[in-house]
C-alpha cells in the first residue's frame, strides 16, 4: 500500500484506467466486431488459427459421421440448399426459395443457376440426387446418413440395398430439385443445414473410389464453399485457397492456414507467442489467465459432457450399476474446482436454450449413500465387480477431470477404475466399433431439434449408440414423438429424455460453454451457439 501513497495523481488515474480496461476484458461478451482497432487492411489477408484439440481431419466425407473438428474444414470447402444464421436460423443458399405442399410432405427448391464445383463442373439437382443416395448405399457405411435421410422415401430400400435409387428425391429438371417425405417433418429444412446434404463432386469421387477420394481432396474440385484445400499435411496442417469459382460474396482472404493442435493448452501458448491469429477451445485452467486478455469471449454453446455405458458389457448391463455411477458424481463440485464455473451442471441431455428443454428436472442427483445402495443391490459382494476402465479423448477430458472421476468413484462406491486416455482420432474410431466399456462423450447439435439428442445416439436402431443402449419405452415415444408436431411433439421428446436419463442411456456431467480469443485485428468471426461462426466468410479479414 505503501507504494501506492508515493504515485504521482496523473500515475494513480493511468493504473485505475488500465485496472477497468482489464475488468472489461474479463467480463467477455461480443467478440471483436469491424471498426475496432486499426482500419487498415493487412496487405497479406493470411488468416492462421489452430484446429483445437485433434490430430487431424478424420473424417472430411461428410457421410463419415464427422466430428465437430472435422467439420471445421468440411464448412469451409462445402455448401448446400440452405445454410445456418448466426442466430441458427435457416437461410436459402443454394436454393434460392422453395415450396411445400398443404400435407407438408413434399418440398420442391428452386436453385441457382451459376453454381459450380471448384473445379468448374457445374452443381445441378442431379448433383444432390446423387449425393443423398450415395450416402445411403451399404459399401458407403455412414453412420448418420440413415438416420438423418430416414424420413426422406426410398431411403429404407436404399440402406437395404434393394435399390440404387432413392425415389424420394428427384431432378425435375437441371435447376428444381423435388424431395418426397414419408411423413411430415418439421425440422427437415433444419437438418438441409448438415454436410451430409451438401452434393458432392460426383467425378471426383469416380475417378478415386467411394472410400479413398477424401485422400485426393487437396486441388480437386470436392466441394462447392468460399474455399478449397490447396495442400493437406496430414498431422499438421491443412492450407486453404479461396475457391474462384464460389457463387456467393468472394472472401477477402487470400490464404487461410489450419494448424491441428492435439494439445488444448499448447493451442493457447502459441496463440500467446504469436503463432496464431486467434484462438478457441480455451481450457478452464486456461481461461483464468485468457479473460484478462483482449478479444477473450465466452458464451453458452448447444454442447454437453456426457458418459456412456456398454450396456453389453458387465457391470454396466445391470441399470442400477449405471444408475450408482451416475449418483456418485458431485457434478457441482466439478464445475466449480474443475471447470472454474465456466461450465453448468447438467442434470439433463438437452442443454438450455433448445426447444424442448427441461432444465428443472432434476435427473439423478448426487448421493453417495444412494449410489453404495444401488452398487450393493447388484453386487452384494463389492469385490465381484468385474474390472471397469474409463476410455477417453485426452483432448476433450484434461488429467484433472478424470482423476476427479475415478476419485468420486472410488469414494463414493469403493470401486477402482481404471483410466485409459486416447487420442480422439482413435478413441473415435473404437467408440465406432463398440468396444469402449465405459466412455466419454462430447455431444454437439447440427441443428437446433431434440431430434439432433435423442434419435441420433440413443434409438435401438442409431449407429451412434456408442453404448448398446436399448430401452422399447423409450424407442417407441421417440416413433410417436415423430408422427406428431409442435407442443405435443415436443412434451413427448421431453418424456423421451426423462426415460433416457432415469436408465442412464446417457450421463449427462455438464453444458459447455465455448471460449476465444479474437483481437481486434481479426474482423468477422464471432461465437454464435454452436461456437465460432464464420458466416460465408466474406466479411472475414485482417487489419494491421
Amino acid at each position: 500500500m505503501s507504494s501506492l501513497r508515493k504515485n504521482h495523481p496523473r500515475s494513480i488515474f493511468l493504473l485505475l484506467l488500465a485496472v477497468l480496461v482489464m475488468l472489461l476484458s474479463a467480463c467477455g461478451g461480443a467478440a471483436s466486431t469491424p471498426g475496432k482497432g486499426s482500419t487498415t487492411p493487412d496487405t497479406n489477408q493470411v488468416l492462421r488459427f489452430p484446429n483445437v484439440g485433434t490430430a487431424g481431419i478424420g473424417k472430411l466425407d461428410p457421410a463419415s459421421g464427422p466430428d465437430s473438428n472435422s467439420n471445421q474444414a468440411i464448412d469451409m470447402i462445402l455448401t448446400g440448399l440452405v445454410r445456418h444464421d448466426k442466430d441458427l436460423h435457416v437461410q436459402p443458399d443454394q436454393a434460392t426459395s422453395w415450396d411445400v405442399s398443404k400435407d407438408n410432405k413434399v418440398y420442391t427448391f428452386h436453385l441457382r443457376s451459376d453454381v459450380t464445383f471448384s473445379d468448374g463442373t457445374p452443381v445441378n439437382a442431379q448433383s444432390y440426387v446423387y449425393t443423398w443416395t450415395r450416402a445411403l448405399l451399404p459399401e458407403v457405411k455412414s453412420p448418420n446418413a440413415p438416420v438423418l435421410e430416414e424420413s426422406i422415401a426410398g431411403a429404407n430400400d436404399v440402406i437395404n440395398g434393394k435399390s440404387k435409387t432413392l425415389s424420394g428425391v428427384k431432378a425435375l429438371d437441371d435447376h428444381t430439385l423435388q424431395v418426397t417425405l414419408v411423413r411430415p417433418t418439421s425440422y427437415f429444412l433444419q437438418v438441409l443445414t448438415v454436410s451430409l446434404f451438401y452434393p458432392l463432386n460426383q467425378k471426383v469421387i469416380e475417378k478415386y473410389g467411394q472410400a479413398d477420394w477424401v485422400n485426393h481432396a487437396a486441388g480437386s474440385g470436392i466441394g462447392t464453399g468460399p474455399f478449397m484445400i490447396k495442400s493437406w499435411l496430414h498431422g499438421s496442417k491443412m492450407i486453404f485457397a479461396p475457391n474462384p469459382h464460389y457463387y456467393g460474396k468472394k472472401t477477402q482472404l487470400k490464404e487461410v492456414q489450419m494448424s491441428f493442435i492435439r494439445s488444448i493448452p499448447t493451442a493457447f501458448k502459441a496463440y500467446q507467442s504469436g503463432q496464431f491469429d486467434f484462438t478457441w477451445g480455451i481450457s478452464a485452467t486456461d481461461q483464468l489467465q485468457a479473460q484478462s486478455m483482449p478479444g477473450f469471449v465466452r458464451k453458452p454453446v448447444l454442447e454437453s459432457d456426457l458418459l456412456f455405458f456398454n450396456n453389453k458389457m458387465a457391470p454396466f448391463d445391470k441399470p442400477a450399476v449405471r444408475q450408482a455411477f451416475a449418483a456418485a458424481i458431485d457434478k457441482k463440485t466439478l464445475a466449480k474446482t474443475i471447470f472454474h464455473d465456466t461450465v453448468t451442471p447438467a442434470s439433463t441431455i438437452v442443454p438450455p436454450g433448445m426447444p424442448g428443454a427441461q432444465p428443472d428436472y432434476p435427473g439423478i442427483a448426487f448421493d453417495a449413500s444412494k449410489a453404495k445402495a444401488l452398487l450393493k443391490s447388484a453386487y452384494p459382494d463389492l469385490s465381484k465387480v468385474p474390472a471397469i476402465s474409463f476410455s477417453y479423448p485426452t483432448s476433450q477430458v484434461a488429467p484433472d477431470l478424470a482423476e476427479a472421476l475415478q476419485q468420486m468413484w472410488q469414494d463414493n462406491l469403493g470401486v477402482k477404475v481404471k483410466l485409459n486416455g486416447m487420442e480422439l482420432t482413435t478413441y473415435n474410431a473404437e467408440t465406432t466399433k463398440r468396444t469402449v466399456q465405459f466412455g466419454f462423450t462430447q455431444w454437439g447439435v447440427y441443428f437446433p431439434d431434440p431430434y439432433e439428442w435423442l434419435d441420433l445416439s440413443l434409438l435401438s436402431t442409431s449407429a451412434n449408440n456408442n453404448g448398446n443402449w436399448s430401452n422399447p419405452e423409450f424407442d417407441k415415444t421417440v416413433a410417436q414423438a415423430e408422427q406428431t408436431s409442435g407442443d405435443a411433439r415436443l412434451a413427448l421428446y421431453a418424456k423421451a429424455e426423462r426415460i433416457a436419463i432415469d436408465n442412464v442411456g446417457w450421463l449427462p456431467i455438464d453444458h459447455q460453454s465455448q471460449a476465444a480469443i479474437i483481437p481486434s485485428k481479426v474482423h468477422g468471426l464471432t461465437l454464435n451457439s454452436n461456437g465460432l461462426y464464420f458466416g460465408d466468410w466474406s466479411d472475414i479479414y485482417m487489419t494491421k
